[in-house]
């Protein structure tokens, strides 16, 4: 049982974060949400208001749990650079809500996206070796950035 759980409690600790880091970042950005961002026109693909939280808390949890894998392999030949890509694409992802929901800079948010799309699907190119688990783990995110984008472009074109 110790050893179990020593090993599965910083799977755990990389879940928690990612998932309080969104919850943050969500709670940062929710005045915009619930007022500015309400009242653009969007995609007539744009989903239902409660499928973002439903869909990125989801994400979040993946996306721990292939940063857990990603930083035990960490010490591996080519680990470490995998292991920045990851650090990298997190970044960029969280930033994202600040470009777009806090600044209003849509030009800007969708390139900062398309940017997103290519740093993961390189991240997901260069783990597959390391950690083919964490490489799909990550693949749900990257159809989910790729149809944001088109959301994202969207709204820049529509308003």
């Amino acid at each position: 049982m110790t050893l179990l759980f020593k090993r599965y409690t910083p799977l755990g600790l990389w879940i928690l974060i990612y998932l309080s880091v969104g919850w943050l970042i969500g709670a940062a950005t929710s005045d915009s949400i619930g007022t500015w961002y309400q009242s653009l026109a969007k995609s007539a693909l744009n989903p239902p208001p409660i499928v973002f939280p439903v869909v990125w808390g989801l994400l979040y949890v993946m996306m721990g749990a292939a940063g857990w894998m990603l930083w035990q392999k960490r010490n591996e030949p080519s680990g470490k650079a995998v292991f920045c890509l990851f650090i990298l694409q997190t970044l960029i992802n969280w930033a994202w809500s600040f470009i777009f929901f806090e600044w209003h800079w849509l030009g800007l948010a969708y390139l900062w996206i398309l940017l997103l799309v290519v740093v993961v699907s390189t991240l997901i190119i260069f783990a597959t070796p390391l950690s083919r688990p964490a490489a799909l783990l990550l693949l749900p995110y990257l159809l989910w950035i790729a149809f944001a984008s088109h959301l994202c472009g969207s709204v820049w074109m529509l308003n």
